[in-house]
């Protein structure tokens, strides 16, 4: 669905937020292939006939404060509306199910479990910790979507998780639209069936597409 269809797709509604769950939405542009720019992102929604507030979700990360900060700074300085919290670091066990599945360890021979043991056993005699952040959002989504029922025709929601559906149902029983936003692959089987209209993010977005450099290299756009 290009921007045109869009509009004409909405033009009936009389009031309309956007939900963001932007953390969501940077994993998206792993399938896309390219990065996008969340500042055209919003301004291509302010741009929305009746849209009413832009609202994104993305945590604070405290080790990169300055840097946090200055990018907080920036979607305020759109005109969204930013919802944050601190980014918490969850220490993972350093076993072999980090590395590779249970399926695929069955199907491997045992120079390949020997390998691998010797690169965990060599990660715990360096004292090597991996963290892994976390800073979910569908509860703080979830709750600012069914305070503003009484307040919208429709919602526009920019994630692809399962967790949102509840409150999204109890729009659609209300006789509101959800239009859900999202990518090939990523979006949960639970939204497709809870939505008025789905509409492809890739198609969508009018902004420039910087392509997306390989694992380890560039961080997503911003």
């Amino acid at each position: 669905m290009n921007p045109q269809e869009f509009d004409q797709l909405v033009a009936k509604e009389t009031s309309l937020i956007a939900y963001l769950d932007l953390s969501n939405m940077f994993h998206w542009q792993d399938t896309l292939k390219w990065q996008f720019s969340i500042y055209d992102v919003i301004k291509q929604l302010l741009a929305v006939k009746n849209l009413k507030e832009v609202r994104v979700y993305y945590g604070l990360n405290e080790r990169e404060l300055e840097k946090s900060n200055r990018f907080h700074r920036r979607l305020r300085e759109t005109g969204s509306i930013l919802v944050t919290k601190p980014v918490k670091w969850i220490r993972k066990e350093i076993n072999r199910d980090l590395f590779v599945s249970p399926f695929t360890l069955n199907r491997l021979d045992k120079n390949a479990h020997s390998k691998l043991d010797e690169f965990i056993a060599y990660l715990h005699q360096q004292k090597i910790s991996i963290e892994e952040p976390k800073c979910n959002f569908d509860v703080e989504m979830a709750l600012d979507i069914l305070d503003a029922i009484d307040k919208v025709s429709g919602v526009l929601l920019f994630s692809g998780d399962s967790d949102l559906c509840e409150p999204l149902q109890r729009l659609r029983l209300k006789g509101r639209n959800v239009y859900v936003f999202g990518v090939r692959g990523k979006v949960a089987k639970e939204l497709w069936k809870v939505c008025s209209k789905y509409a492809d993010f890739g198609q969508w977005y009018q902004g420039p597409k910087k392509r997306k450099p390989p694992a380890g290299g560039e961080r997503p756009r911003v």
